[in-house]
């Protein structure tokens, strides 16, 4: 007979058996492997239903759903999310949900047999502009009066004004203000980083604050929604004095594709979407009479789960040396040359340098343009304009047409323009040193011509490469800087009885150039290659809508010029060229 204490020993025995088989089973089931779980909210709290949860990092399990280490998770109805059987490592989320600006968080650690919880609150798209305006009749001038312009999903300013008191407001009579409602083609010179796939939203309201300064809200959302949207504000001050200055913060949000594949950045993170950030500062100084020197510095900023900056300085030095003669040096970006209506500042702010991929990391299209200029008027409403320059070019980008999985297939990498099924390609670097001579006149009140010549260089195919496949491998070997011009006129009418502005305008470049001449000059000129028309036609006023109602037509390269073909990938031919064929239009309402 077994005596109590063998009762005992057994028992323990028995025990720590049965403890080792349980632990070796609970290792066995997923001890391994650690969990991520989270809520997704808004502002006041509430959970949002369907909202998208992508979590990024290593590889997950052999069986789970998943495309290069990429989980998408939707939230249910008290939004929660939960993600099981994950490898041990840092992951990065993002979290996007419909007219919500997404928000993403890094370096999330996940342990094994741990459970890890993140939680997420996204505001409303229209969240970062919060004003504070006091109930009683203010004169918009002094501390009674505050803008602030916040971060997304933080509650930081990044961004405050405050007026300056003055002694006795009540006599100063301000401007009226100016408001706009737009759909709009879009900007005319450098492209937003989403390529316009259509008619775009503009929403933007300037207040004056003194006799000399203003403020610009301003916001924009591209046809394919919050994939394509933009916040942005101004502040001017001394605008009609010898000391002007001008602060901007401009955020972007921004799709790399519509509908197609993600692209792979580092073989795991699908690089479809972007946050980016442009802040800019000029300031204008008269130095004498005849001398003024303007300095500024403007910073892009993109964080497309891979980083990527640029700090651009510009300067410009303008000398009067009589009332017709001007002479002038410019150096870095500068702001277009437009009419300075509220629509035109909208459509400078929307720009954003073009993105392309080197080793699936995203690049930013840098150029340097610095040129020297003398400026006559020949009469009341003419002007001739003698120009040298100097461009230079970093990660410039070079458009083509095809998808981007058929470049991908020639080892090139492309990233989507969501025009015309198009890409962007890098095309390294290169420089350009020309001239540009430029006549504009007004005829009357209702005709403008322009004409400009400008020789440089462009990039081109090299003579003896076809691009075929093993060519097409090696682009930046087969494009190469090539002695190039441009011819291009511009006729701007506006016809008597209908009020209709029809804008003619059409560029001339050498056959196999796959990138433009002088494309300061151009901008400065509001000119493209090839064929071109503009039709802005005024609408009768709506009885509970004041304001001025307009119609807008933009067709560029209506005869489809300038496309140069590639090797064949697929069913289309890939080609490459300076300008899409495009067409573009709708209303803008400015009250």
């Amino acid at each position: 007979m077994l005596s109590c204490n063998s009762h005992g020993r057994l028992l323990v025995v028995w025990g720590g058996l049965l403890a080792l088989t349980c632990l070796g089973l609970t290792r066995g089931s997923g001890a391994d492997y650690g969990r991520l779980s989270g809520t997704v909210t808004d502002t006041q709290g509430n959970p949002l239903l369907g909202a998208t949860v992508l979590i990024m990092g290593p590889t997950l399990t052999i069986g789970e759903v998943n495309s290069g280490g990429v989980k998408r998770i939707l939230t249910d109805g008290q939004g929660k999310f939960l993600a099981e059987h994950l490898l041990p490592g840092r992951y990065s989320i993002q979290v996007t949900s419909v007219t919500r600006l997404p928000a993403s968080r890094n370096s999330v650690r996940v342990r094994s047999g741990e459970l890890a919880r993140e939680n997420f609150v996204l505001s409303d798209i229209f969240a970062p502009f919060q004003f504070h305006v006091p109930p009683e009749s203010v004169s918009g001038l002094g501390e009674d009066w505050k803008w602030v312009l916040r971060t997304s999903a933080a509650t930081r300013p990044v961004l405050r004004y405050a007026g300056a008191q003055t002694a006795d407001s009540s006599k100063i009579v301000l401007p009226p203000s100016q408001g706009l409602i737009a759909i709009d083609p879009g900007a005319t010179r450098r492209q937003p980083l989403s390529a316009d796939a259509g008619m775009g939203s503009v929403l933007a309201y300037s207040r004056p604050l003194s006799e000399d300064s203003d403020l610009l809200l301003a916001g924009s959302m591209n046809a394919n929604g919050i994939q394509g949207s933009s916040l942005a504000t101004v502040f001017r001050k001394n605008v009609f004095k010898d000391d002007a200055q001008e602060l901007a913060l401009v955020v972007h949000n921004m799709g790399f594709s519509d509908g197609l594949p993600p692209l792979l950045v580092a073989g795991q993170n699908g690089l479809t979407s972007a946050q980016g950030l442009v802040v800019s500062y000029s300031r204008a100084k008269r130095l004498s009479d005849s001398l003024t020197f303007t300095a500024g510095m403007e910073i892009d900023y993109l964080n497309a789960q891979r980083d990527a900056m640029l700090a651009r300085p510009r300067a410009t030095l303008e000398y009067q040396a009589s009332p017709s003669n001007m002479i002038v040096f410019r150096y870095g970006t500068q702001a277009s040359a437009g009419d300075g209506t509220l629509l035109e500042r909208v459509g400078d702010l929307n720009a954003f340098p073009r993105v392309t991929l080197v080793g699936n990391h995203p690049r930013l299209e840098k150029s340097d343009h610095a040129e020297l200029s003398f400026s006559r008027k020949l009469a009341k409403s003419s002007q001739v304009e003698v120009a040298a320059y100097r461009d230079n070019f970093e990660d410039a980008v070079v458009t083509g047409l095809g998808k981007p999985s058929e470049w991908s297939a020639l080892a090139v990498s492309a990233l989507p323009a969501l025009s015309n099924d198009g890409v962007m390609l890098n095309a390294g670097q290169y420089s350009s040193t020309g001239f540009r001579v430029a006549f504009t006149e007004r005829v009357g009140s209702h005709v403008v011509t322009a004409l400009m010549y400008s020789t440089g260089d462009a990039l081109a195919v090299a003579p003896g490469h076809a691009l075929e496949a093993d060519a097409a491998k090696h682009l930046n070997a087969a494009l190469q800087p090539a002695r190039s011009q441009i011819v291009a006129g511009k006729v701007s009418v506006q016809l008597p009885v209908t009020r209709t502005w029809v804008v003619a305008s059409y560029g001339w470049m050498p056959q196999g150039a796959v990138t433009t001449v002088d494309p300061y000059g151009q901008a400065s000129l509001e000119l493209l290659p090839y064929l071109g028309f503009q039709l802005r036609q005024p609408l009768p006023a709506i009885s509970f809508l004041p304001g001025h109602i307009e119609a807008v037509a933009d067709f560029r390269n209506s005869l489809g010029e300038g496309y140069v073909k590639l090797a064949r990938a697929g069913d289309e031919p890939l080609a490459l060229t300076p300008v899409y064929q495009s067409f573009r239009g709708g209303f803008s309402v400015q009250f």
